[in-house]
């Protein structure tokens, strides 16, 4: 083996140890939300209280990021990854050790710490390792452990939890985790980002996070808390604030944690906005489509997710084609054609009914796999690749905290739009039904005598209340499925008017020239003996 090739199979080596760790991380922010009904009855807390087991992990993990493209100027990317994933695998023995609900809320937040970090510094890795024309590919195959992950998380959440226990879903990491930390070890090679130590932008910081934590919060207790209440108003004015406050000091300050001047560059600005486009895909669309099969098509929470595996496998096969593609194409041409099949999956969705057969649960999935494919590896190698090298741990940060907040506003969009729809379609459905009618009665009432007795056995009335009963029932699913098709047109829709943003981004990167000699330097100093 020649020494070009030798660099070639490291290089390719190290960004198998990244892809794992980053999957680990992407996995563990849906893994838990199957068993959360577990943990309540483990500590005996409410409902609002074990949802921070989830919160505390996203709120966290969306802090952790912007700290990170900061840290990359003070600390080499090995140490840094590697400390991360020691960190995430550590917290991730002592949740499945917690022996109380307050110590699984620190180890949470601990391993937020650990994963937040894993994923930014892998996206900062990969840039700095390829070269811009190979970029595309190797973005496409680390991408394929933040695709995959959201949809595998509640099948094997629900496995695990199901056969074994809820302590199972975090202990499971512990194996991956060390192995992947050896490997890590023994392949990867010290690896310094460019540009100069950087002061710590401690209010640019601050305020950033006021707006993180705030903007999240609010987007994940809306439903529940109401978009009207005073907790939500407060969270709303907190956000907006530590944003005015964030973008005033990042205009005064000579180091700030965020050059604002990067969202001049036309294919940075455009890939953050697509990246909540593509949240809004993915993850919206992980979010209903499961609760649409358990709660209309009565599947269990493992064979919902099985049902799903179809659109993680197609992410998987089609992730590295598209970074193939990315490295030869435009990148308007291949995501555009992304959210042409994203949308276009997510509007067939909207026709689905609790009879609807396998071709109309698996191919819509497929296509939506595929199109997320070619949303993210050539959304990933265009902004890389316009950004200077120097900028790369900070843009990577950030490009990473956009798609987190796209993915919160996706579910909070789509849950409150589908719940109101439900409300509006059974109101509407209940004006046509005459119940009052007594010959309505008389022809429904020896139908649902049966079904009334399964449901209220004890109920005693007269037949026209059977017949109500009954046709609430009807009603509310009716209503159910309705909604849920709205919401899935909803989501397709704004993928498709996604469109016209793809179309404005540039053939050509702005710093490719000059990244391709460092990098083949820096390859080199990173995975030489």
């Amino acid at each position: 083996m020649t020494s070009d090739q030798s660099l070639r199979a490291n290089r390719w080596g190290v960004l198998g140890i990244i892809m794992l760790g980053t999957f680990m991380a992407v996995l563990d922010s849906s893994i838990v939300n199957v068993a959360l009904p577990h943990m309540m009855s483990t500590f005996g807390v409410d409902r609002e209280q074990i949802e921070w087991v989830a919160t505390g992990f996203m709120l966290t993990s969306a802090v952790v990021m912007p700290f990170v493209g900061w840290l990359t100027s003070r600390i080499n990317y090995k140490v840094l990854y590697l400390g991360s994933l020691t960190v995430f695998t550590l917290a991730s023995a002592l949740c499945a050790m917690s022996w109380s609900y307050e110590s699984l809320i620190a180890a949470r937040v601990l391993q937020a710490m650990g994963g937040g970090a894993i994923q930014p510094i892998g996206m900062s890795i990969v840039a700095e390792l390829f070269e811009p024309r190979e970029r595309g590919r190797a973005l496409g195959i680390w991408g394929m452990g933040i695709m995959a992950g959201p949809a595998i998380g509640p099948t094997l959440g629900g496995y695990l939890t199901d056969a074994y226990s809820w302590r199972t879903i975090f202990s499971v990491n512990l194996p991956v985790g060390v192995l992947t930390l050896l490997a890590g070890m023994i392949v990867m090679r010290p690896l310094r980002a460019q540009g100069e130590k950087q002061a710590f932008d401690l209010y640019g910081y601050i305020f950033l996070s006021m707006a993180l934590i705030a903007g999240l919060t609010a987007l994940s207790n809306g439903q529940t808390k109401g978009w009207d209440s005073d907790y939500i108003h407060i969270c709303e004015a907190i956000t907006v604030v530590g944003a005015v406050m964030f973008i005033a000091v990042e205009m005064a300050v000579d180091q700030p944690i965020l050059d604002l001047r990067l969202f001049l560059i036309r294919n940075y600005l455009l890939s953050n906005l697509l990246a909540i486009f593509r949240a809004i895909g993915l993850f919206g669309s992980v979010f209903l489509f499961p609760i649409f099969l358990q709660n209309l098509m009565g599947y269990t929470p493992v064979e919902a997710g099985l049902w799903m595996l179809p659109g993680a496998l197609a992410v998987g096969v089609t992730m590295p084609v598209a970074g193939w593609l990315a490295d030869r194409y435009p990148p308007a041409a291949l995501t555009s054609v992304g959210c042409l099949l994203v949308g276009t999956s997510l509007l067939v969705f909207g026709l689905m009914d609790p009879l609807s057969e396998w071709p109309m649960l698996v191919l819509p999935q497929i296509t939506r796999g595929a199109g997320l494919a070619l949303m993210m590896a050539p959304l990933m190698a265009a902004s890389l690749n316009a950004v200077p090298r120097r900028e790369m741990p900070m843009a990577s940060s950030f490009l990473n905290v956009f798609q987190n907040v796209g993915g919160s506003l996706g579910i909070a969009l789509l849950n409150t739009f589908v719940t109101n729809s439900i409300h509006v379609h059974a109101i509407r459905i209940g004006e046509t039904i005459p119940v009052e009618s007594q010959a309505f009665a008389v022809r429904l009432g020896y139908r649902v005598l049966p079904m009334v007795a399964r449901h209220e056995p004890g109920l005693v009335a007269h037949a026209q209340s059977k017949v109500i009963f009954a046709a609430a029932q009807g009603i509310s699913q009716r209503a159910q499925v309705l909604g849920f098709n709205n919401g899935f047109v909803l989501a397709g829709l704004i993928l498709l008017s996604a469109i016209p943003l793809c179309f404005l981004l540039k053939p050509a990167a702005h710093h490719v020239e000059e990244d391709e000699k460092a990098a083949g330097t820096v390859a080199a100093e990173f995975l030489a003996d």
